[in-house]
């Protein structure tokens, strides 16, 4: 059975588009995750023993990577388990 014309394009251009979006999110979702880890290891050197890793399900919980990359910046600058806590409950604020 031969495909319409309109078929013949638009499919493989749907398709290209599915392709570029799970692309894109791939993309994404690493960048997510290497966030993450660069915010626990700035944890570990930054704060004593394993009190970074009590971070590590609430950080794994966020999916927003802008509110993760905020707090990347507060990881760098916090000195006790407390401010990296009170960094989380701002809630992006």
């Amino acid at each position: 059975m031969q495909q319409p014309p309109i078929v013949e394009y638009v499919a493989p251009q749907a398709h290209e588009q599915g392709v570029q979006q799970g692309i894109q999110q791939g993309i994404q979702q690493g960048v997510r995750e290497s966030t993450r880890k660069h915010i626990l290891e700035i944890l570990t050197l930054r704060l004593q023993g394993d009190a970074a890793q009590t971070f590590k399900p609430k950080l794994e919980a966020i999916d927003d990577l802008q509110r993760l990359e905020q707090l990347f910046g507060a990881a760098m600058k916090v000195e006790s388990p407390e401010d990296f806590t009170q960094a989380l409950n701002q809630n992006g604020k």
